[in-house]
């Protein structure tokens, strides 16, 4: 058992008086000294978004080459706007989003850098239930804080995710199929599209019934545009209309631990419709997940993906991770 791993264990051992002391807490300074071997990969290798309205950290980021590119959560990343990006100590200006993968719920960002530390995407390292992990949890601008958690499951697919909608309800009258409520903010709305409005064709193809038309849209990702042919009064008219994730108009569903777990403040909105995670028990929120998970040995071992819950966070597998960037570069 190594030091760190020894000063772990100690800290999760229970005291009678039923706390520990300030300093031997997980955030404490015995702890923080005892992971700042790893604190040096998470300073290097972890990129922090700050939000240029308010200068807040709003999401971490994974360095995946030496030259600037960059891979985080992209729902949370399409939330802001106007962004810039620190990696170590520097500052970067002006980052390009490059692509996305609405799959795994990752973005792939370029800065101008050279000579940055990446991950290594080929590591082999394999990690267990029980295996002790680091994340990055708060930062200053300086500093990044390491977090520690342990490995809780095994390695599987989380499924359900976030269905594609136009923001409409539908309804079926005498062979028609007419728009209803149109929901606020929804690209429906932004496109144009009213109540009454009869549905005629979806990307050039007739629209027979309701329930062709809604397994149409289920093929289709957030993000994705398709063009409506509508009838109007006496008129024909044509909208182009970008659909969106179903959460980010209707939010998810809400359990009684997503409840107890401070809901969408703290957790992410986008924590389903996984291929593969792992994941482990610590204790991060929407803000801290995007940046890469390291053994105690400082291997990196993947990229946090999801805060489910209060302590359960999904993280994407290193092997997975190598995969999805050699799919952006044969893409680029």
């Amino acid at each position: 058992m190594n030091k760190i791993l020894r000063i772990l264990v100690l800290v999760a051992l229970p005291l009678s008086a039923n706390s520990l002391p300030s300093e031997k807490r997980k955030n404490g300074p015995m702890i923080q000294k005892a992971l700042s071997p790893v604190q040096v990969s998470l300073q290097e290798s972890s990129a922090v978004f700050y939000n240029n309205e308010n200068s807040k950290l709003f999401i971490y980021g994974t360095v995946v080459s030496e030259d600037g590119l960059i891979l985080t959560k992209a729902s949370e990343l399409e939330e802001v706007k106007d962004y810039h990006v620190r990696v170590g100590t520097k500052k970067y200006r002006s980052p390009k989003l490059i692509s996305r993968n609405d799959s795994w719920d990752v973005a792939l960002v370029k800065i101008e850098a050279e000579g940055l530390k990446s991950v290594d995407l080929e590591s082999k390292i394999e990690v267990n239930h029980g295996t002790w992990i680091v994340s990055n949890g708060a930062t200053e601008r300086r500093f990044r804080r390491p977090r520690a958690g342990i490995v809780s499951a095994n390695k599987r697919e989380i499924p359900g995710g976030s269905p594609a909608v136009l923001g409409v309800s539908l309804n079926a009258k005498d062979e028609k199929l007419l728009v209803g409520n149109v929901t606020k903010e929804s690209g429906a709305e932004k496109a144009g599209l009213k109540e009454g409005d009869e549905l005629l064709e979806v990307d050039g193809t007739e629209i027979k019934d309701r329930d062709s038309f809604i397994k149409y849209l289920t093929s289709k990702s957030p993000g994705n545009v398709v063009k409506l042919k509508v009838k109007r009064a006496e008129e024909t008219l044509d909208f182009e209309v970008e659909l969106m994730a179903r959460h980010k108009l209707f939010g998810g569903t809400q359990n009684r631990n997503d409840q107890l777990s401070g809901g969408e403040t703290q957790q992410s909105p986008r924590r389903t419709g996984f291929p593969m995670v792992l994941q482990h028990e610590t204790t991060l929120s929407r803000r801290t997940v995007g940046g890469p998970i390291f053994t105690l040995d400082g291997e990196f071992v993947g990229m946090n993906i999801a805060a489910a819950n209060r302590v359960e966070v999904f993280a994407i597998p290193v092997e997975e991770l190598a995969k999805i960037v050699e799919d952006f570069q044969k893409s680029s």
